[in-house]
Parts: C-alpha cells; sequence; structure tokens
C-alpha cells in the first residue's frame, strides 16, 4: 500500500525506515504468496495490475476498519478524532449543511471531514462512508437508520413572475405553470405535496430542469418559473420580498432527513459527535438560538 500511495519503492521505503530494495522484496514475497502479480514495474514507475487494484481497494478497507475498531474501545466520553466520512443529498450539502460544517470543525479541532454529494442511494460499508445522510427512509437490515428531524419544503417564485402567470391556489393551478425540475438519475424530481390529507408526488413539467440548484434558484430569480426547494435554503430572499410562497402548509410537507451508519461506527465519538450536531442543525432556526456545542449522550 505505501508504494502504490507513493508511486515508487524509494519513495515507500524512505517512508517506512527500510532500503528501496527491502521493499521490494517484500512485496516480491507477497505476489509469490498470492500467486499473483500485483505492480508492473518499469524503470520510471510503478502501477498497479488488475488483481493488484482489488488487493490494495481491500486492504485500504481493512485499515479504515482497523481505525474504527481502535476508536471503538476508546472512552465514548473521549473528543471525536481522525477522519470522518459523510455522504449526503446535494442540495442539502451543498445549501443546509455547508454553511454550517465551519462550526462543527471549529468545535472539534481534531476532527477532519471528508463530504461527498450524491443523490443516488450508495452502500457506505463497501465505500468506507462513515455516515450517509438521505431525505427518506431506506430499508437496509445491515445498517441502523436515525431520524435526525424533518426539513420543511416550500414554492416559491417572484412577485413578477406571478403578476404575469397569476398565484396558483390549488395544486390543480400547478399544471398552469412553469414548475421548474431537479434532476435526480437524469430525470426531474417529483415535488412532495399533501393532497386531502395524503401524500402526493407532482411531477414538475416546466421547460427547464437542471441538477444544480443554483441554477435553478437563479431561473426563479429572472422570473422564468415556481421551484419546490428546502425552506431554508430560501428563508433570506422570503424575507426580503424577493421570493413569496404560494400554497398553504397544508398542501405542502416535511421531508425526513435520515442517517444510515453501521452498527460498529455508530459507536465512535467521531459519528457520535456529527449525528448530535445533525439534530441540533434541525431543530434549531437562527444562529443566535444554537447552543455552543453538541450532547452526545
Amino acid at each position: 500500500m505505501r508504494v502504490v500511495d507513493q508511486g515508487s519503492f524509494t519513495l515507500a521505503a524512505g517512508t517506512l525506515g527500510l532500503t528501496a530494495s527491502g521493499v521490494s522484496r517484500a512485496v516480491t514475497r507477497l505476489e509469490a504468496r498470492l500467486g499473483v502479480r500485483l505492480l508492473e514495474r518499469t524503470t520510471r514507475s510503478v502501477g498497479l495490475t488488475a488483481e493488484g487494484a482489488v488487493y490494495y481497494e481491500r486492504c485500504t478497507q481493512i485499515l479504515r476498519d482497523l481505525e474504527d475498531a481502535e476508536g471503538a474501545i476508546a472512552s465514548a466520553r473521549s473528543a471525536p478524532r481522525g477522519r470522518l466520512r459523510v455522504d449526503a443529498p446535494s442540495m442539502f450539502g451543498t445549501h443546509v449543511l455547508g454553511p454550517e460544517l465551519g462550526r462543527f470543525l471549529e468545535t472539534y479541532p481534531d476532527l477532519a471531514l471528508d463530504l461527498s454529494l450524491r443523490d443516488h442511494v450508495i452502500d457506505p460499508i463497501a465505500e468506507g462512508v462513515d455516515v450517509v445522510l438521505r431525505m427518506a427512509e431506506l430499508r437496509d437490515s445491515e445498517l441502523i437508520q436515525k431520524n435526525l428531524g424533518t426539513m420543511s419544503m416550500v414554492i416559491v417564485g417572484t412577485p413578477t413572475y406571478f403578476e404575469r402567470k397569476g398565484r396558483p391556489r390549488s395544486i390543480d393551478d400547478l399544471s398552469g405553470h412553469d414548475t421548474l425540475g431537479f434532476l435526480v438519475g437524469g430525470a426531474p424530481l417529483s415535488w412532495k405535496l399533501r393532497h386531502q390529507g395524503s401524500d402526493l408526488a407532482f411531477p414538475p413539467s416546466g421547460r427547464l430542469s437542471t441538477n444544480s440548484i443554483a441554477a435553478l434558484l437563479e431561473a426563479v430569480r429572472a422570473s422564468q418559473g415556481i421551484i419546490q426547494v428546502f425552506e431554508r435554503v430560501v428563508r433570506h430572499d422570503i424575507e426580503q420580498g424577493t421570493f413569496e410562497v404560494v400554497l398553504g402548509p397544508e398542501q405542502q410537507t416535511e421531508v425526513p432527513l435520515v442517517a444510515l451508519f453501521s452498527r460498529g461506527r455508530g459507536q465512535l465519538p467521531k459519528v457520535r459527535a456529527f449525528l448530535a450536531f445533525m439534530e441540533d442543525l434541525l431543530t434549531t432556526e437562527t444562529p443566535s438560538e444554537r447552543s455552543e456545542g453538541f450532547d452526545t449522550d
């Protein structure tokens, strides 16, 4: 692994306190024991064979699991430390979670964070992810699921747009409007609405759909249509009068945010601290109301 990470036997030897020939002999013995060639060697570079890539990936996961095992036996009250890997939906990660991560990292100076933003289901165990955040309940017998709270959804547009197109007064009225779509997996994500006490999925049918929430918000500001979005994302625009909310709260919905993680990682101080931070984030409304720390009990 050190040879692959450093890209040469000489550099790997330097980090291990060994000679380059000693490292080369160790790799040769490993290849002989496995019965396969792991590395392609040239005078200028070292690369992985197909078998070597598989072996390297598995060894990387083993070392991650070892790191987690060592952390799990430490006191649950110990300070969170190490590298935390989180995967979140792109809209939530960019506009809700991202602006708050500085506060989290400032609270835990011994933590480093890797945040990936994806809108499809992943296998956190296979990818070495500590916590997966998703905006829906998912069933997986191998993972623990923790409900962190809910996010309010609103439908917004500009006063100029509503002067031109009229204000939708009901869900049926939406079909006559330029409803902009957020692309997930190549198709616009359906809006989540409530009708007569039941959940309803409304497919946006406007002429613009994109996987960039920033681009959609700019289109709304240009009075090109209306969008359903997290209320937190557009709260400032609503307060300033740039956006207006249409349809009442009884016709819109709250979307659950859930965390998925393996049973072993759920005991790690770094994971417990992050879950507590997420619960705090979803239950407090303004920065002045937030606590300075996060209760991980």
